[in-house]
Parts: structure tokens; sequence; C-alpha cells
């Protein structure tokens, strides 16, 4: 069978409010590896929501704070998503992943009860540590790359470094720095990044995160890039 996907007739454009159901997607495949296990799905236990659903609608929401919906770079084959990634100002009040203050829009949209918002809102606290302010996932510069995933149907063909190279192209122009994030184990994320100039910033390894979670996590470390005459590919 021929391939549907090649890298001829690649192309970039900005994400629009209509494409929070594709960001869902995307959102949710990079926060899998290398534990196949989502921290949404968790999260969301009780609520009677699924964790695409729930992440389209806080897209839709204005609710994420990694990353609006303008901050995604959408890269296309063939006029078809393959992959994306947001790159955005962090903010310096709540490092998690979400805007409380739009909790009560994203619970209209998603037809919450009172009760059951007091429910995610009691786990997502617990979850982080209570005041949106996790140490590991203090802004260390001033851009920050998230959410990069290429759909399963089109990966193994380098998408990933296609768009990153073209995100990072677009940041350079105002940006001294920027940051990306990966979960120790996830080793093709990591040399991916390598690939393009960035270097281990700090690393926060299992033992930090014993019994912050439901669940074992290998840890995190944290890369980073300057923008200069040795900067992006």
């Amino acid at each position: 069978m021929q391939d549907r996907f090649t890298k001829d007739k690649l192309s970039t454009r900005r994400a629009t409010i209509a494409d929070s159901p594709l960001l869902a997607k995307i959102a949710y495949e990079a926060s899998l590896p290398p534990m196949n296990q989502c921290f949404w799905d968790i999260i969301l236990q009780n609520t009677g929501t699924d964790t695409l659903t729930f992440l389209t609608a806080m897209f839709q929401a204005g609710a994420s704070n990694f990353g609006d919906v303008g901050d995604f770079l959408i890269l296309e084959a063939q006029g078809t998503p393959v992959a994306a990634a947001a790159g955005y100002k962090p903010s310096a009040e709540n490092y998690s992943p979400l805007r409380l203050c739009h909790l009560d829009k994203l619970a209209d949209k998603l037809g919450w009860s009172g009760e059951v918002t007091a429910v995610f809102r009691d786990r997502y606290l617990a979850f982080w540590g209570g005041d949106c302010q996790p140490a590991f996932l203090t802004p260390y510069a001033p851009w920050i790359i998230e959410a990069v995933a290429v759909l399963p149907e089109a990966r193994g063909r380098g998408f990933g470094k296609v768009l990153l190279q073209a995100l990072l192209a677009q940041g350079q122009a105002q940006h001294p720095q920027v940051g990306i994030m990966v979960i120790n184990g996830n080793d093709r994320a990591r040399r991916l990044y390598e690939s393009l100039g960035f270097r281990p910033y700090q690393t926060f390894h299992a033992a930090y995160f014993a019994n912050q979670f439901e669940f074992d996590f290998p840890g995190i470390t944290k890369l980073s890039l300057r923008f200069d005459a040795a900067g992006a590919a």
C-alpha cells in the first residue's frame, strides 16, 4: 500500500478553535510515553468524563495553562494534520496544566454539576500539591514548548523534527531561550530534542515523586536551548 503520509507537501499553520478535538488528541498522546498512562485519566475519575472530551472542552474554554489554542503549531502532510506542539510563555503564578480560574466555564461546557466540579477541583489540587505551583514545574525559560506529539498513524517519518524545527524558527525571533521537558525513560523524545540543540538543565528523579502521585512516576528532565549562533537547526 502506498504511504498515505510523505515528506513532500508539508505545511504548517496555527491552530484555531475548530482544531480543539485535534489538540486534545495531541495533548493526550504527548502525555503517554513512556508509561502509557495519562495523568488526566486519574484526575477525571468519578466525573463521568473521558479524557479526550475533557481536553477538547479545556481548549474550547481557554483553560489550558500549557499553551492556548493559538500557541499550537500544526504540521500537515498533503493537507492532513499529522503533528502539533505548543510554544507559550509560562505563567508566573500557576505552573500546573489547568487555569482553575476558567474551571466554571469548562464545567459549563462539560455539563458538570456543582458537585462534580468540586470533586474534580479537589482531585486536581491534591494531584498537583494543593497550590498549582509544584517545584518541578517552576518556569526556567521565557518560552516553553509543550504537548509535542505526532499522531500514531503518522509516526516514523521524521514529522516530529520537522514540526519542532518550524516552531523553533518562529520562536527564535521573539525569545532568547526555550525550554522543553521530557519524562525520564522517553528516550526517543529526548534524542529528538538533543538533536535540535537542547541540553539538560535539571533532572527530578523518581525518588523526588515518591508517594506524590497515584502511580510510579519515573521523574522528568528539563532541557534548555539558547538561541544564538549555535541555536536551533
